[in-house]
């Protein structure tokens, strides 16, 4: 069962009471609310890569415009958490777009190693597909959702509605919007590095006219030498600047202000680089998608089409700057502008009523490991090379001279051919390597695959997060878990790990359907597809999460008619 606490009262069941007195009787009848008008005419489904949940407690006095509209006038969980433990970009991603867990989507990394071809692969990566370019020559495989091993929330629009729903997407990332966008947009598009606009023939032969119309008419390059400086007074950001750990990364400084210039006279790779890590990309995806969705006339159907937008600038920024920086402040601050803007532009094209919004993230991030140390807490940083060393080495001393660890793909370490079965049919030394390796700096325990197989892990919750990242197919042989204020890497920042400031993100809901209110109910992103199915009518073939529904809005209210006596 499910409780809510609530700022308004919300949950809804409905029911048929029959009372009987004598020989007359009264039926208290709910009318039936039908998927049309219970669902909205166009769901917007938003991912602020690496947004952490209590940045809305923490800079929400900041914001003023479309944050601000999501926060007040919708439905907040404040302690929505992913269940997993692989809080990455792709997992995350394939989470919120299919309601599932990586367990079952399969999208367990951004990377992992495939063991038939012995190399690593990319979670969207496609050699079947081909890119198709709106600039410039790109001499990239193509992208597709093939490795995803269930549906989207976009694939059963299509197909479960009459007429089919239509979706667009956009982001900086492929292996983001590919997840939320699903097998067969109408338009998806997203940033090559070589600085330019890209999709693949897994989505259609050539490029999309009213993309290509867009991007002609608001070419990149016209933000070269732009200067991104705080959008506030300094007064009103918090804590220190520059910040404690920052990295100087990509020709920009340490702190404000930065000119978005590159390297060259004219817009070169570290501009494009420069460009994709300020708040200038952000307001092109939602100009972009505001623009492409009014020339397809996007929700003037009697269906429920849909648009996805993935902001990845916040991301870009927080490993570089770390989640207590200036930077990631004024990020925030002006994506909450620029979602006013694109809520106004919705606004005006299906009415304010008449569509949902959904807003999530696909992981949260680690404080500076720097920032932790100087704050007295147990930190550091694992540089990934020198702990695959240290891993061979406690490996020889059982199994001799020889390459016994084929790949490190974040916290998945996938032994050579052989090794982990001969390793499994000595359980003492099994043990004993598993034991090394915990002695190592800022490692809290080893998990085997057959144990994560197995998924017994009822005293310990972080074991069970990794369980629910694991697919064994794809999966390491040993999997690491992290001691908290840990990373493996050696600048910045990341996320990644099962603790709270990786799994807890916003959820915001809004529009149609939606009754607003702060509720305290466990929730999750793979709760936002089943909500958003169920507000349009259709069905999910498998989920890991639930329908939301302390936050429906109440149904059309009750009426009472007699009936017959029995």
């Amino acid at each position: 069962m499910h409780i809510s606490l609530t700022r308004s009262s919300t949950a809804h069941a409905l029911a048929l009471v029959l009372l009987s007195v004598g020989a007359s009787s009264w039926v208290v009848v709910a009318p039936r609310v039908s998927a049309g008008e219970r669902g909205p005419q166009l769901i917007v489904l938003l991912a602020v890569d690496q947004m952490r949940g209590d940045y809305i407690d923490r800079f929400g006095q900041q914001w003023s415009h479309g944050l601000k509209r999501l926060v007040t006038q919708g439905a907040w969980f404040r302690q929505a958490e992913y269940p997993y433990y692989n809080t990455v970009t792709c997992a995350g991603h394939s989470s919120i777009g299919t309601g599932t867990i990586p367990a079952v989507h399969g999208m367990i990394l951004n990377n992992w190693w495939d063991r038939e071809t012995r190399k690593l692969v990319y979670c969207t990566g496609d050699d079947s597909a081909k890119t198709i370019s709106y600039g410039k020559p790109v001499a990239t495989a193509g992208e597709s959702p093939a490795r995803l091993r269930t549906t989207t929330l976009a694939d059963e629009l299509r197909t479960q509605l009459s007429p089919a729903a239509r979706v667009i997407g956009f982001s900086l990332k492929a292996r983001s919007v590919v997840m939320l966008s699903g097998r067969r947009p109408s338009a998806v598009a997203w940033f090559d590095d070589s600085g330019t606009w890209v999709t693949s023939t897994a989505f259609s032969a050539g490029p999309i006219p009213a993309v290509a119309d867009f991007i002609s008419r608001n070419p990149v390059e016209k933000d070269f030498g732009k200067v991104w400086d705080r959008a506030l007074p300094r007064e009103r950001y918090l804590f220190e600047d520059p910040a404690v750990g920052a990295r100087a990364a990509k020709g920009m400084t340490s702190a404000f202000p930065h000119v978005v210039k590159g390297g060259s006279p004219s817009p070169d790779a570290m501009y494009y680089d420069q460009w994709q890590s300020s708040p200038m990309a952000d307001e092109y995806l939602a100009h972009m998608a505001l623009d492409v969705a009014e020339h397809l006339k996007l929700g003037t159907t009697p269906s429920t089409d849909m648009i996805a937008i993935s902001f990845s600038t916040l991301d870009k920024v927080g490993h570089d700057f770390g989640p207590h920086s200036h930077e990631i402040q004024d990020v925030l601050i002006r994506l909450d502008r620029t979602l006013g803007d694109f809520f106004e532009g919705l606004d005006r094209l299906v009415g304010p009523t008449h569509y949902t919004v959904a807003l999530s993230a696909d992981h949260g991030v680690a404080p500076m490991p720097e920032r932790s140390i100087a704050a007295g807490l147990d930190a550091g940083r694992i540089i990934p090379s020198t702990f695959v060393d240290q891993v061979e080495q406690i490996l020889g001393k059982t199994l001799g001279p020889g390459q016994h660890v084929d790949c490190l793909a974040h916290t998945d370490l996938y032994l050579a051919p052989g090794v982990y079965e001969t390793l499994k049919t000595q359980p003492a030394v099994i043990e004993t390597v598993r034991a090394e390796i915990r002695s190592l700096g800022g490692v809290r325990d080893v998990y085997t695959r057959d144990e994560l197989i197995a998924d017994r892990f009822d005293d310990d919750p972080i074991a069970r997060r990794a369980a629910h990242s694991f697919y064994a197919p794809r999966s390491g042989d040993l999997v690491v878990s992290l001691k908290p204020y840990w990373i493996i890497q050696a600048d910045g920042t990341t996320h990644g790990t099962g603790y709270v400031y990786d799994t807890h993100v916003p959820l915001l809901l809004m529009g149609k359907g939606i009754a607003r209110g702060e509720y305290l109910t466990p929730a999750s992103p793979t709760d936002i597809a089943p909500t958003l199915a169920f507000l349009a009518g259709i069905t999910l073939p498998r989920i890991s999460g639930r329908v939301l529904i302390e936050a429906l809005a109440r149904p059309p209210r009750r009426t009472t008619q007699p009936s017959a006596a029995f």
